[in-house]
């Protein structure tokens, strides 16, 4: 048995103890950093356009950012949320726009389609072309996650900060993750309970509503990632997360946009919602965006002007919106029941949980 003279031996013992899993860590990363970082095809850095000598940016870059309701034995799948991330060095900011995938699209050989469709009716290469063309702003690559790899990715940061702005109840039918149970709150979300969030639309403004929260969960996820301000971490992270994803960059793409990103100020990340207004065609539910002021919002976005009137040109707090009044009602969210985004609404109605 120790006595209390042995208190400081145990202390010793454990700091060194954790000393040595921490090399050990670093040490993996390290070589997992030389055996892999060359791998694969660079993006970025092809010919030195956008890589700078020191390993940072030279200009921004876009990466499509999807989250996938993709099963284990699913090779085609719909895509559950879309995402335009941009860092751009030169003003130190990270933008991320959210596209609702209720979004109407043309897709050739298949006439107007839900964008949330177009990989699995395509390939991921054609749902980066067809963002590309949306947005009107040139894409490096992709970064796809199910909702596992999602889980994997928010524990590996070992957390996430969340207020959560009410009660959530929803049953999801899902063998595994089946239920969302929060409560309203600041609280610790850990990847099970973030990807609950982040899933949650049973509510007034569905998917629309649904947006901003995975907006609110990317923000967090920014706000652990800037505090890892040493470059070993990174390269025990990094490893980890691409275990976790689906993506055409290389690791070496990730670890030059990771680098740059940490660097930034955790305040200096902005977000929104593709504008556009709700569309009911044949009962189905669709996201109407007009191409030409698409452009122009994300234009202004990408240089740091957000707007609120994401709805019909209106301003509505997407995640709080007011409850209705015969002068001002909510916007109604079409569908029916053979529409799998969506459900008939007769009237404008919020959806309690």
């Amino acid at each position: 048995m120790f006595n209390d003279g042995d208190g400081a031996v145990r202390r010793r013992i454990s700091l060194i103890l954790i000393a040595v899993a921490l090399l050990g860590s670093l040490a993996s990363g390290f070589i997992w950093y030389n055996g892999y970082i060359g791998v694969g095809k660079t993006v970025l850095g092809g010919g030195g356009q956008l890589v700078s000598s020191d390993g940072g940016l030279k200009k921004r870059v876009s990466v499509l950012l999807i989250g996938a309701d993709q099963r284990p034995d699913e090779i085609k799948f719909n895509t559950d949320s879309l995402i335009l991330a941009s860092v751009d060095p030169e003003t130190q900011r990270i933008s991320l726009l959210s596209i609702p995938r209720d979004t109407r699209v043309a897709l050739p050989g298949h006439d107007y389609v839900k964008i949330n469709t177009v990989a699995a009716l395509t390939d991921l290469p054609t749902l980066q072309k067809n963002v590309e063309e949306l947005t009107g702003e040139t894409i490096a690559g992709y970064v796809q996650t199910n909702f596992q790899g999602f889980k994997k990715v928010i524990d590996t940061l070992g957390g996430i900060t969340v207020d959560v702005e009410k009660d959530m109840y929803y049953e999801t039918g899902d063998i595994e993750d089946g239920s969302i149970n929060l409560h309203k709150g600041v609280q610790r979300l850990d990847g099970a309970k973030a990807l609950q969030y982040a899933r949650f639309r049973h509510d007034a403004l569905a998917d629309i509503s649904r947006t901003a929260r995975q907006q609110v969960v990317l923000k967090a996820v920014a706000k652990e990632m800037f505090q890892l301000s040493t470059l070993p971490k990174l390269f025990y992270l990094i490893p980890q997360l691409m275990q976790a994803v689906n993506t055409n960059l290389s690791a070496k793409d990730i670890l030059v946009l990771a680098k740059v990103a940490v660097g930034f100020q955790s305040s200096n990340v902005i977000a929104q919602t593709l504008p556009g207004s709700f569309l009911d065609v044949d009962g189905v539910s669709y996201w109407k965006v007009d191409p030409v002021e698409a452009k122009r919002v994300v234009k202004n976005f990408l240089q740091g002007i957000t707007t609120d009137k994401v709805i019909d040109h209106e301003n509505v707090n997407l995640l709080k919106p007011d409850a209705p009044t015969p002068s001002k009602p909510l916007p109604k969210v079409p569908g029916n029941s053979q529409d799998p985004n969506g459900r008939k609404s007769t009237g404008y109605q919020i959806f309690k949980p």
